[in-house]
């Protein structure tokens, strides 16, 4: 199925989306055009930016833009279970051993509005989504909205649902390996063995799906960065990712594992090297100077901030209310359900039943509820004026893993102390200070 989007030139103006390669690609004004119908017109407003033409060729969306944000997600973070087969020291979503699923008919009406809509991608999250009991369901609800699914899993999946998603076409699998052996196993209970002979498995089966390593980077595994491709491609992995430590864990003694922005610097050296090496894409949250080298995001943009709010969106499910829950990234207090709402409700941009989907578009086009994403001023004083961030090689501070929440007085107006904050407070693996400082 191919899907053409027309948006703000922030997020490239016309595109084209495969949905059997999962990948987002540029095109010219004119061949966006070639795939409208004759005598096509413009028809949106602003309660309705979304227009939709299908086409025997092709689906479009296009309408009303805006250069704060995507007329509608183009990825979807989906937290479809709170169940857990692991307590990962470095994970921050509050997920546990008998947590709860979100309803199979949740998922159904909310794969239906998404798709229709225009959604790019649903990636399937947790918890643990092959806990799911309908995961299976889950996937076709979303394929047969026409929208592309990837599966983020710690590996450790089942028989009958490994073989199941084995016969799936057009699925990406993201999986977590942190480390060498000795070291993964230490982060994720001797799992190592179990979670490589799963993907084997899945490779050897389909070849087909694609694979994606994902790594946390710790003090502890900062020098295995080669080792840590080598295995990916012994997986037949298209892509590593390795993605620095942040402070929101699940264990607090895991803050002291964190790298410094020297240590980061060097890892992405070695990674660059060794995706050279083994022939394999990698990836990090910082380019600067290694955009070049760094494989992009298939589906996302980001030129001037994170996608987060902007170009993505998490979405998960309070069972105790019976509500999905609106947010833009999983690193900020909306992922705790527990937390004090003061500070919560900042971070949550809208809650709504599964009776009142269409909700999620009005929270979605509404600037306010998503002000620390999509206001740039809010960036830190130091990005303001670095040549990294102004030449798009760089999309800056971040507004949610760089604040210390425990600073937070929840007596006092919290939006404000955030603010303040975000602009005094710039990225810890900042490389400007590196070189600054060399």
């Amino acid at each position: 199925m191919i899907k053409l989007y027309k948006e703000h030139p922030e997020f490239d103006a016309f595109t084209l989306f495969d949905t059997e390669s999962g990948k987002l690609a540029t095109i010219t004004e004119n061949e966006f055009k070639r795939f409208l119908p004759e005598n096509f017109k413009e028809k949106s407003t602003d309660a309705n930016p979304i227009q939709r033409i299908v086409t025997a060729d092709a689906t479009i969306f296009t309408g009303k833009i805006s250069e704060t944000h995507t007329r509608f997600p183009r990825r979807i973070y989906f937290q479809i279970t709170r169940n857990c087969n692991l307590e990962c020291p470095t994970c921050f979503i509050k997920a546990q051993k008998n947590g709860s699923h979100i309803p199979l008919d949740t998922v159904i009406k909310t794969a239906k509005f998404t798709g229709k809509n225009g959604l790019i991608e649903v990636r399937l999250t947790g918890g643990e989504p092959t806990s799911h009991p309908d995961l299976i369901k889950i996937i076709h609800a979303f394929k047969d909205a026409g929208v592309y699914v990837s599966l983020a899993t710690n590996g450790l999946i089942k028989r009958k649902v490994l073989e199941s998603l084995s016969e799936e076409k057009a699925l990406w699998i993201i999986c977590s390996i942190d480390g060498n052996p000795k070291t993964h196993n230490l982060y994720r209970n001797n799992s190592f063995d179990t979670i490589y002979k799963n993907l084997i498995f899945l490779k050897q089966k389909n070849p087909l799906i694609r694979l994606r390593i994902t790594t946390v980077l710790t003090k502890d595994n900062k020098d295995q960065i080669s080792e840590i491709v080598a295995i990916a491609k012994s997986l037949d992995a298209e892509s590593i990712t390795i993605i620095p430590l942040r402070p929101q864990v699940r264990n607090e003694i895991m803050k002291k594992k964190m790298v410094t922005a020297l240590e980061f610097k060097k890892v992405i050296d070695d990674l660059v090297d060794a995706g050279e090496k083994y022939n394999i894409k990698v990836t990090t949250t910082i380019e600067t100077d290694y955009k070049d080298k760094i494989y992009k995001d298939p589906v996302f943009r980001k030129k001037s901030s994170c996608a987060a709010g902007r170009e993505g969106t998490n979405l998960d499910y309070d069972s105790r209310k019976k509500e999905l829950v609106l947010y833009g990234c999983s690193y900020s207090p909306a992922v705790d359900f527990d937390v004090d709402t003061r500070l919560k409700q900042i971070f949550v941009a809208g809650s709504f039943s599964e009776n009142n989907i269409e909700t999620f578009f009005d929270i979605w086009k509404t600037d306010q509820l998503w002000s620390l994403y999509r206001d740039l001023s809010l960036k830190s004083n130091e990005c303001e004026c670095c040549n990294y961030y102004n030449n798009h090689q760089c999309s800056g501070s971040c507004p949610i893993q760089n604040i210390d929440y425990s600073s937070i007085m929840l007596s006092e107006d919290v939006i404000s102390q955030l603010k303040y904050d975000l602009k005094k407070t710039s990225e810890w693996y900042c490389y400007k200070k590196i070189f600054d400082n060399a």
